[in-house]
């Protein structure tokens, strides 16, 4: 297993064992947006509905980040009020897990 997928394993764990959902992203005709989205059901009430709370994610080999091209979508997801994270190592995993 590449060390990028070692990192993606470990949030897939993570994220399931936290109660979370997973899923791997397609994004035709939009190359640099992120490989997942994560989300945790039944999140905060807004407009008397419950609803998920979801995050893109990307991830990285150890040590390696986002290229300009994916920096660039993911600060449209952000101005659009998404949470976009760029995962690189293990920590980082689970400083996303543990603030959700």
């Amino acid at each position: 297993m590449t060390p990028e997928g070692k990192i993606e394993a470990y949030l897939k764990k993570c994220v399931l064992a936290s109660g979370g959902r997973i899923r791997k992203l397609s994004w035709p005709g939009h190359r640099g947006a992120p490989d997942r989205m994560v989300w945790w059901p039944l999140g905060e009430r807004t407009l008397g509905m419950l609803l998920p709370h979801v995050e893109f994610v990307e991830v990285k080999a150890p040590g390696k980040k986002a290229t300009k091209q994916q920096q660039r979508e993911h600060k449209k997801l952000r101005e659009d009020g998404f949470v976009v994270w760029v995962i690189n190592s293990k920590e980082r995993v689970d400083a996303l897990v543990d603030g959700a």
